[in-house]
């Protein structure tokens, strides 16, 4: 995303949006609703957020339109896809992100629909913007949540997440870089150390999900 909106970065025209935004969450904490072990902001609230964007995008002369579109739905799960049309001055993208819902989660937003509607904006709200702001306000906003659930849970890890983390180690995708960065966002424990985790079978699902979700931010919640 740094390489597709370096300008727009640089020139910080997404700053007074982000503030909005996060003044926004604090505000209305009651649209941020508890989905398994983390809090997940809602469907208004994605909207109004979105809308908050789309307003700062055109006092700089510009416009961003947004479609969703069903990708797979079943009763046990449904992935949305968001697309978002971008133009600024000489700049003009287009950014895809997915959303998903499962059956088996607790504390969905509603309806399966609504909780990968909502995935898919706020994805697609922080790569437009350059920053995983929304994740960070929450952790501030539902710190106890956050110590109790995120990266607490003594669930192994699967078979495939396993797998996939040490194919990924080989061709160097993962290394003691993207760790060290897990831990300095406090997503990995201080003490972690993958390579002493695959070896003696501690690594937790949590663990594999976040680094995974590093690694591929498309899948990030």
């Amino acid at each position: 995303m740094e390489k597709v909106l370096p300008a727009l970065k640089t020139e910080g025209i997404f700053e007074p949006a982000i503030t909005s935004m996060v003044r926004l969450m604090e505000e209305r904490k009651d649209l941020i609703v508890k989905i398994g072990e983390t809090h997940e902001i809602t469907r208004p609230l994605a909207l109004e957020m979105w809308k908050m964007v789309r307003d700062m995008v055109s006092s700089h002369g510009g416009s961003l339109d947004i479609s969703v579109k069903v990708e797979y739905a079943s009763p046990e799960m449904v992935i949305m896809v968001a697309t978002a049309r971008l133009k600024i001055g000489e700049v003009e993208i287009t950014l895809s992100e997915v959303g998903e819902a499962y059956a088996k989660e607790k504390g969905k937003d509603t309806t399966l629909a609504r909780t990968a509607y909502t995935r898919a904006v706020k994805r697609l709200l922080e790569i437009l913007v350059g920053e995983d702001f929304i994740n960070q306000a929450i952790k501030r906003l539902f710190p106890q949540s956050y110590q109790k659930g995120q990266g607490q849970s003594n669930e192994p890890a699967s078979q495939r997440q396993t797998e996939l983390i040490e194919k990924l180690v080989k061709e160097k995708k993962i290394n003691e870089e993207v760790i060290q960065g897990l831990k300095a966002e406090g997503e990995l424990p201080e003490d972690f150390m993958l390579g002493k985790a695959l070896k003696e079978g501690t690594l937790t699902k949590e663990q594999a999900s976040v680094i995974l979700d590093k690694v591929f931010p498309r899948r990030r919640t």
